[in-house]
């Protein structure tokens, strides 16, 4: 037993012998590790700080050059709209356009356009005139680029190229198509020279930290190869950072580096002397441990949080790109979002807006106060809205609406429309107060196309929203400031195909005849006048309503010659009814908007035998609201000059105005159906009704009451001061034939 405790003694004393050093051997130990693993640690932190702080620096000059490369883009966009509406542009006209679109772009050295590939436009012209004339057919170094465009029907930046007069620029291509939508046919090529050093100066390129190396690269989109075009060619291989700058229809990718290689700014200094310190004083090793388990943390905790603010960054640039910067209003993008979450549930249908009268406000006013305007519209709209309606903008001043039905209603495509039409009917309204913007007073309206989704299992957006267009288009045409529907399927397809030839038939085959609504004086009995309204008198189909045929005329720019077949028909008409011992004081007759603007109009009322006592031009307010419309204004007082009356059509639509009276100075105008029909059931809208009778009266004017159907309305529209009326409750449109008929009873009654 005592042996044993001897030996146990040995033993422990023999461990204590080097057991002894263990602690010193542990903090030496643990000082090496330490200093390895927080050494590297500390580096790769350092290392991704100066990442970071190259790609923050990137990503704003990339931001610039974006910037500074996308408002040329954008601006010649302008231009080749302007060439699209104008195809014989003259050089003068081109060169003020594009002085007054471009401003001061300093990125822009020179714009050239060429119609069929051969320059015939150019600007400045001082200095580029030998470009006039050059066929890119014929250049090799350009040919290339210019057939991409016109074949793909797409923008193409070229570049970085010497130039011959000295420099270097890249040079955008945008192929400009011309004609309607029927008749879209290739015009030619908008070619914009972007001034190589100018875009690298106005960006900063030039003044970036000369620490710092940048590299761009373009891709070939075609192709899908790489080409370097600024910064040195091993920068790729050294993993830099990088930042995308988009275009369209193309983009490059920006690199950055240290100029001396990644970790040449991180310094180490102050953690080896910590280090050597904690080495050296082992008796601070629990202190120092609890500083470097401390420091740990610390770093998870910023990485963490570094983690938490790119996720934060990365749903606000999410967000702002399904937003439009402007309104705040749900963008394109957004809009085929939800497009996509439609399938095959139940929607009503949507609708298209656009704003009548807005591009004036930006000319007359400025972007400024057309912006202001942009965002009060928006307010309004959302405020229109129903909860469960989406409201998006996608264009300049195009907004998109789509409709959500009530979840507590079977949706019958009957309820549909009324949803639409009530939703319509709101927006229309935002418009029918003035908009005030600062010190400004602006009006503008409101036109709605509106597409009625009938088949729960039709998936097609771009068909949805082509639809709403036309209609938009077919509201605007009808006068603006209102809605139409989409023409359903059958009926679009009948006359997308074979009735666009039957319709020039019917022009030379004595099928658009008038018809005629009577005008009646304050007893409601006694005919004071006829309105004479176009009709197609199909051969197999029937009768044809206007709204039927006159997108298809608007197409074929035939309306001009139905108002002309129209005209003609009345004043042969009247004869035989005067021959007949009828009386009709006076004949009313629809003009369109290309009758008026029409520079032959005046020609083709003089080569007619018309009495002007007997004959009345109706015309729609609103077409005069834009400024501008010098022909139209023309024409309007030769026609008053020739001694014509001059009416106004549908006043009262939101656009209505003493100022659009004071600049027309009408002899009578007719309130529109919409408001002679909500007065019996509205004080305000009796009132309003009553104001505007009393402002014709007080102008000295005739005012009809027109949309009349029940007694009520007839009643209202007597009692405020109409002395006109006109509706189904008094008579329908009726034939040549049939009115005379009713003449003829009509004087027997009297008799």
């Amino acid at each position: 037993m005592v042996v044993m405790q001897g030996e146990t003694r040995e033993s422990f004393g023999v461990t204590s012998g080097w057991f002894s050093y263990v602690p010193t051997l542990l903090v030496l130990v643990a000082v090496v590790i330490i200093g390895l693993v927080g050494g590297r640690q500390h580096t790769l932190i350092e290392t991704q700080k100066e990442r970071d702080r190259v790609a923050t620096r990137l990503e704003a000059l990339g931001g610039r050059i974006e910037s500074n490369l996308n408002t040329p883009i954008q601006s010649a966009r302008g231009v080749v709209a302007a060439l699209a509406s104008e195809p014989d542009m003259s050089q003068r006209r081109f060169s003020w356009l594009v002085s007054r679109i471009i401003g001061s772009s300093r990125e822009i050295r020179n714009v050239a356009a060429a119609r069929d590939l051969v320059v015939n436009l150019v600007y400045p012209i001082k200095g580029n005139e030998s470009a006039l004339g050059l066929d890119y057919r014929l250049q090799e170094a350009q040919r290339e680029a210019a057939f991409h465009a016109r074949d793909t029907g797409e923008f193409i930046l070229t570049g970085p190229v010497d130039l011959v007069q000295g420099g270097q620029a890249f040079i955008g291509r945008i192929p400009v198509f011309s004609g309607t939508e029927g008749s879209h046919q290739f015009w030619g090529i908008l070619s914009v020279v972007i001034d190589l050093p100018t875009l690298y100066e106005t960006s900063g390129l030039s003044d970036e930290d000369p620490a710092l190396e940048i590299g761009i690269v373009a891709a070939n989109k075609t192709t899908g190869a790489e080409k370097q075009f600024y910064g040195s060619a091993d920068l790729l291989g050294d993993d830099p950072v990088s930042a995308d700058v988009l275009f369209p229809n193309g983009s490059w990718r920006m690199y950055a580096r240290p100029i001396d290689g990644w970790g040449s700014t991180v310094s180490l200094s102050a953690y080896r002397i910590l280090l050597v310190t904690g080495g050296l004083a082992a008796v601070f090793l629990a202190a120092m441990a609890n500083v470097m388990f401390v420091q740990r943390q610390h770093t998870i905790q910023v990485l963490r949080s570094r983690e938490r603010d790119l996720e934060q960054a990365r749903q606000e640039v999410e967000s702002l790109a399904l937003h439009d910067h402007l309104t705040g209003l749900p963008n394109r993008r957004h809009l085929d979002r939800k497009f996509r979450g439609m399938a095959g549930r139940n929607h009503p249908g949507l609708i298209l807006l656009d704003l009548d009268g807005f591009k004036d406000v930006n000319d007359t006013h400025g972007h400024a106060k057309g912006d202001a305007l942009l965002v009060e519209v928006a307010r309004r709209l959302s405020k229109a809205l129903r909860a469960g309606d989406f409201l998006a903008r996608i264009g300049g001043d195009e907004f998109v609406v789509i409709c959500g039905p009530s979840p507590q209603e079977d949706l019958t495509p009957e309820r549909s429309k009324a949803i639409l039409k009530e939703v319509a009917q709101r927006l229309i309204g935002c418009a029918q107060y003035p908009f005030r913007i600062g010190e400004t007073e602006c009006r503008i309206g409101i036109s709605t196309g509106i597409h009625q989704i009938l088949d729960e299992n039709d998936d097609a957006p771009d068909y949805w929203l082509s639809q709403a267009d036309r209609a938009m288009y077919a509201a605007k045409q009808a006068g603006r400031n209102r809605f139409a529907f989409s023409t359903p399927q059958p009926n679009r397809a009948s006359l997308r195909g074979n009735r666009t030839g039957e319709l020039l038939e019917a022009l030379s085959g004595d099928q658009i005849q008038p018809y005629y609504q009577p005008q009646f004086g304050p007893d409601g009995r006694s005919v004071v006048g006829v309105e004479a309204l176009a009709r197609w008198i199909h051969p197999r189909d029937g009768l044809i309503n206007p709204q039927e045929f006159m997108d298809q005329a608007h197409a074929l720019k035939v309306e001009s010659e139905i108002d002309r077949l129209v005209l003609a028909r009345a004043i042969t008409d009247l004869s035989r009814w005067e021959r007949a011992g009828l009386t009709v004081p006076r004949v009313s007759v629809n003009t369109s908007f290309r009758s008026l603007g029409d520079p032959h109009l005046i020609s083709a009322v003089d080569a007619v035998d018309v009495d002007p006592d007997r004959f009345t031009f109706e015309v729609l307010e609103s077409i005069f609201i834009d400024d501008g419309q010098l022909i139209l204004s023309r024409n309007v007082e030769a026609l008053k000059a020739r001694g014509f009356r001059i009416e106004v059509d549908d006043f009262g639509t939101g656009h209505s105005s003493v100022t659009s009276l004071l600049k027309l100075r009408p002899h009578g105008l007719k309130i529109d159906k919409m408001l002679v029909q909500a007065a019996p059931s509205s004080q305000q809208n009796r009132q309003l009704l009553a104001a505007i009778a009393e402002m014709g009266h007080a102008m000295k004017i005739t005012v009809c009451a027109e949309g009349i159907e029940t007694e009520s309305q007839l009643f209202t529209a007597r009692s405020v001061g109409c002395t006109r009326f006109q509706g189904f409750l008094l008579a329908h449109p009726m034939s040549a034939d049939d009115f005379e008929f009713f003449l003829q009873g009509d004087r027997a009654k009297a008799g």
